[in-house]
């Protein structure tokens, strides 16, 4: 076994060695310059050389207890130092009080750790700050343990040290320990972090307390279980065991690993949704491919691959924090959406009488979030997500092809000549994209559509529809003609024959165009909307249906009625903003009309305070005196209701009025005109007053 990694970092020859050793290896082996790369390719090639690496090891391996005495020496200098259970007891009780002092800094950081604990997270950037200052604190008291045994090292070990001198033997054995168990403690605190048991408002995994402690208990034995065996090997290695016994401690050690990482992975599952899966299934490869990665390295290579597993677990670790991220900043994305106020709209409203309608701005409503907003704004977040999330997938499988050394440009082929399996990936990734476009656009379009008034009359439930058939039809083409392409189908014709096919329609068919583009302009202008009454030429009703082509109006009397958008014309749409009623009361010339002013006025004040009808009335009731002809007085009553609401507020009104009337003793006059009566032959004399028809119908 070449010295670790860890040593070899001290020793500038054996950097040197080390990279003849690789070279020589990587020769031998025939794999090229990509080693596990060409390992995994020519692995049939290679059965041999590693099936008689197997045999030397276990061959070494079971000579190693006879170089027991021979270890002894090389620790204690042919006992100059003492026994082998003094010199270890030495080296126990440094460890001990490195150990202690980095829990007195972990003591001493529980104030800060409790107010990381408790600071609300509400804005992405300063879940991260949070998350690398939680980090840094919890990454503190390991750096002081390294600190703490390098210093009682040279305190008790050097050259000037009080217990002894210790042997190169020694100090290797020494320093592979201390770094070695600070890399493990340090790979706890890092792994751990997602789980975040003490800071639930920094848990990056969707886990309860219980589960997070239950999480973090699993990876302490999965780390104590790597890191052990580990330190145990090294150790071995330096006291000049051989290479057999540490090879076959590491590789046995990963095997229980590998094992204890898949049933974790699979307790694990039921909690995770959404990106998590595709967390959860990558996380399952990386251990089959690190198992097969690490024993091969340990078997065949001078040193582990020490860089592949630490950037696999770089990349596992970043995945859940890059999905928290996201998911925190479309949290306040979502929240600054139902914030936001609808655009204000100028109308026109009546005046004071004889004044023309004056431009008001229609207030904004409340930031109130409706059923059908929020349904549409948790459909746009989460579309969002999951764009992100593949888009961090890709990336994270292709960063991890190229650390596990796999030549994706031979698998998939250059950018000019692509293998079959690149032309049908470069599909699929389009026929992807697409997917997420057409999603997008369908949520997104909801979410601006959903700020309008919800219901059937609403904008949305008018011009979605349409607009979503016709994004679904333009996304869908573009992404079939893409993937034509891709796959090396000529799409040329195509394109080619779809343009004759639009210029013959254009020609042929000039009153369908018109019917199709004045729709599109109606409905952009919002002219109307389903569940308005208009009136267009000589068709009006409500609108009940809207199509490419035509409106279908229902007529009050029961006819629906198809008009083409071409034929409509002139649109007077009675269901905008409001409508003022007018009626008329006949009223004998005796009345005091000021006493009929004040009783109308008196009813729509009244009418006001009704819960029922007080948010139907935009402005109250109100009469003048309109004008006067014979035996009459004609007051005009007007109300200024909501569209479609004034029937009911005009039968309200004629009741209050009967009964204020009624009490008031003011009849109502008849507006049945009077005539005389000339009977045949007798001319009306002067002295003789002519007869009503009122006067003959008595006498009769």
């Amino acid at each position: 076994m070449a010295k670790p990694a860890l040593a070899q970092a001290a020793d500038p020859t054996a950097v040197t060695d080390h990279a003849t050793t690789v070279a020589h290896g990587t020769i031998g082996h025939g794999f090229g310059g990509q080693p596990f790369g060409g390992m995994m390719i020519h692995l049939s090639k290679s059965a041999s050389e590693l099936w008689a690496a197997i045999k030397a090891m276990l061959s070494d391996a079971w000579h190693a207890p006879t170089l027991t005495h021979q270890a002894a020496s090389l620790l204690t200098n042919d006992g100059e130092l003492g026994s082998v259970g003094w010199v270890l007891a030495c080296l126990a009780v440094t460890v001990l009080m490195a150990f202690g002092g980095a829990m007195l800094v972990h003591r001493l950081l529980a104030r800060e750790r409790r107010r990381l604990a408790q600071v609300e997270v509400d804005r992405a950037s300063r879940g991260i700050l949070l998350g690398f200052e939680g980090l840094l604190v919890d990454l503190l008291p390991p750096a002081a343990y390294l600190l703490g045994c390098g210093v009682l090292y040279n305190l008790f070990f050097s050259m000037s040290g009080f217990v002894f001198v210790g042997t190169d033997v020694f100090q290797g054995f020494a320093d592979a320990f201390f770094q070695s168990s600070t890399i493990g403690w340090a790979a706890y605190v890092i792994l751990g972090q997602p789980f975040a048991a003490e800071r639930p408002n920094l848990r990056l995994v969707p886990l309860d307390n219980d589960e997070a402690r239950r999480a973090r208990r699993v990876l302490a034995r999965i780390i104590a279980t790597a890191m052990v065996p580990y330190i145990v090997a090294e150790g071995l290695f330096y006291l000049w065991f051989g290479d057999g016994l540490p090879h076959l401690i590491i590789i046995t050690a990963s095997l229980v690993v590998g094992f204890m990482c898949l049933r974790a992975l699979y307790n694990l599952r039921p909690f995770l949704h959404g990106f998590a899966r595709y967390w959860h299934s990558l996380a399952v490869l990386s251990v089959f491919g690190l198992g097969a990665t690490w024993i091969l390295g340990v078997l065949l290579l001078p040193t582990p691959p020490f860089d592949r597993v630490l950037g696999t677990l770089v990349v596992l670790g970043a995945m859940p924090a890059f999905d928290s991220m996201v998911a925190l900043a479309l949290r306040q994305l979502k929240q600054r959406l139902q914030r936001r106020h609808r655009a204000e709209r100028l109308i026109f409203v009546p005046g004071d009488e004889g004044e023309p309608l004056q431009p008001v701005a229609q207030p904004a409503e409340a930031p109130r979030a409706s059923v059908e907003q929020d349904n549409a704004i948790d459909a746009f977040t989460q579309v969002l997500h999951y764009a992100a999330s593949w888009v961090f997938l890709l990336a994270a499988g292709a960063f991890l092809a190229r650390l596990w050394s796999f030549d994706l440009i031979r698998i998939l082929g250059a950018r000019d000549a692509r293998t079959f399996v690149g032309v049908l990936f470069d599909a699929g990734v389009t026929l992807l994209i697409g997917w997420y476009v057409w999603r997008l656009f369908e949520t997104g379009l909801a979410v601006a559509l959903s700020r309008e008034a919800s219901g059937p009359g609403s904008r949305a439930s008018t011009v979605q529809p349409l607009l979503r058939s016709i994004g679904m039809v333009v996304i869908a083409a573009v992404a079939l003609m893409w993937s034509l392409s891709v796959l090396g189908l000529n799409i040329a014709p195509l394109l080619a024959s779809a343009g004759v096919v639009g210029i013959a329609i254009g020609f042929g068919a000039q009153t369908l165009v018109k019917d199709l583009f004045s729709g599109a302009f109606f409905l952009i202008e919002d002219v109307f909307r389903i569940g308005d009454y208009i009136e267009a030429g000589t068709a009006k009703g409500t609108v009940e249906k809207i199509t490419f082509r035509t409106v279908a109006l229902r007529h009050q009397n029961g006819p629906l009625h198809f008009v083409p958008y071409g034929s409509l014309g002139s649109v007077r749409n009675n269901s905008r903003d409001w409508v003022i009623d007018k009626f008329e009361i006949p009223l004998p010339t005796n009345v005091d009309s000021e006493q009929v002013r004040r009783i109308v006025k008196r009813i729509g004040l009244e009418m006001l305070e009704h819960d029922e009808f007080a948010s139907l009335i935009m402005q109250p009731l109100k009469a003048k005196l309109y004008r006067i002809q014979p035996g009459a007085k004609i007051f005009r009553c007007k109300i200024q209701t909501p569209p479609g609401k004034q029937f009911e507020i005009r039968t309200e009104a004629y009741r209050r009025i009967e009964l204020a009337f009624a009490e008031a003793n003011i009849l109502f006059a008849s507006l049945i005109s009077s005539s005389v009566v000339v009977h045949a032959g007798h001319a009306p004399s002067v002295e003789q007053p002519m007869q009503t028809v009122e006067e003959i119908r008595a006498a009769e």
